[in-house]
């Protein structure tokens, strides 16, 4: 029911409760549920080790998975890792039971078996203790950060695409060699991936001098548009700069830029 909520605000209890239900879940139950797969028999591991051994095998379980939703279209995010492991520990449980039908009566380990870990505790020594208390402290650590990544969404990139096209619509055959006041054509593209509605705007210019412009024009987020700019050059050199500028409502100008370099000629004599 608390996965149900997903990213939705959630009182802090309930938020706290989703994260250490989480955590158990993502990072215990995958491996508590295949060390009884591979180890099914009581005389096998004792408690102890089998606490340990299901942390151990939970890490080494999520990564396979984790890397192949990261290859599949649904990606590394909340649902997909949930479904993945829930059917994980399904297939575990399904194998462990028939398992256990293999072997006498008495010799199969029991799930519900109880764990004093005050005895196992103070039968502890002391350097034993320390070392455990840092496992612990990194294990708790490791945890956190791996539930994060696994399930904590990430923030989407934010940015626009500002590109421009040559004669045959690709980004290569630009004009190179142009005589002066000759019309040139080219087609600026724009892809807003901002996540948000944005209004653009497309200036061309020759030094400071502008001499072409496209916009204002609305798009929505995800939305591609694309349109041909003319313009002409009239001062003759070589190596001038014809510079693409894209504005963007509310963001520092230019936004985004791009730049041509053209040798403008002196125009044949009729």
């Amino acid at each position: 029911m608390l996965i149900a909520f997903g990213n939705q605000a959630l009182p802090n209890p309930l938020a706290i409760l989703r994260l250490g239900l989480g955590l158990i879940y993502v990072l215990y139950i995958p491996g508590y549920t295949f060390q009884l797969l591979l180890f099914p028999r009581a005389m096998d591991f004792d408690n102890t080790e089998r606490l340990a051994l299901s942390f151990i095998l939970s890490v080494v379980v999520l990564s396979p998975i984790a890397l192949v939703l990261n290859w599949l279209p649904w990606g590394i995010r909340l649902w997909p890792v949930v479904i993945s492991l829930t059917l994980f520990n399904l297939a575990c449980m399904i194998g462990t039971t028939i398992r256990r039908l293999r072997i006498p009566d008495g010799g199969s380990i029991e799930p519900t078996t109880r764990l004093d870990l005050r005895t196992w505790w103070t039968r502890q020594a002391r350097p034993n203790r320390v070392v455990y208390v840092i496992l612990i402290i990194a294990l708790t650590t490791a945890s956190l950060t791996a539930f994060s990544i696994l399930v904590m969404p990430k923030p989407a990139e934010r940015f626009t695409e500002f590109y421009i096209l040559g004669t045959e619509g690709l980004a290569e055959s630009y004009p190179r060699e142009i005589a002066a006041g000759q019309t040139i054509t080219i087609t600026t593209g724009i892809t807003n991936r901002e996540d948000s509605t944005s209004i653009y705007q497309v200036l061309v210019l020759n030094g400071d001098k502008v001499i072409g412009q496209a916009g204002p024009f609305v798009l929505i987020n995800d939305q591609t548009f694309e349109q041909p700019i003319s313009f002409t050059v009239s001062t003759i050199g070589d190596d001038q700069q014809i510079k693409f500028l894209l504005e963007r409502e509310g963001q520092p100008s230019p936004y985004r830029s791009l730049r041509l370099w053209i040798n403008v000629r002196q125009p044949e004599s009729p």
